[in-house]
C-alpha cells in the first residue's frame, strides 16, 4: 500500500481497504461462534458482560479471555 507523509493511508488505500472489509465480513461472521465478542459489528464489551452474567445464571462458570497477539505463525 502506497503511504501518504508520515505513514498515513491514501483515501484509495482506505476505499481498497473498506471494499475488501464489506466483500469478506459476512462470510466471516457467518462461521464465528455466538458467544464471540471481541472486535465484532455491532457488539460490545457491554454485551460480553451481559453474555457472562447469563451464563452464570444458567450455570455455567468459566469464562475465556485470550490474546493472542504475540502468538506467530511458523513453518517448520
Amino acid at each position: 500500500m502506497k503511504k501518504a507523509g508520515i505513514g498515513i493511508l491514501t483515501i484509495q488505500d482506505r476505499a481498497r481497504q473498506a471494499l475488501v472489509k464489506s466483500a469478506l465480513e459476512p462470510e466471516w461472521e457467518s462461521r464465528f461462534e455466538s458467544t464471540s465478542y471481541g472486535f465484532r459489528p455491532g457488539r460490545s464489551a457491554q454485551d460480553a458482560i451481559a453474555r457472562i452474567y447469563l451464563s452464570i445464571k444458567h450455570g455455567s462458570y468459566y469464562v475465556l479471555d485470550a490474546d493472542i497477539a504475540k502468538c506467530s505463525y511458523r513453518e517448520a
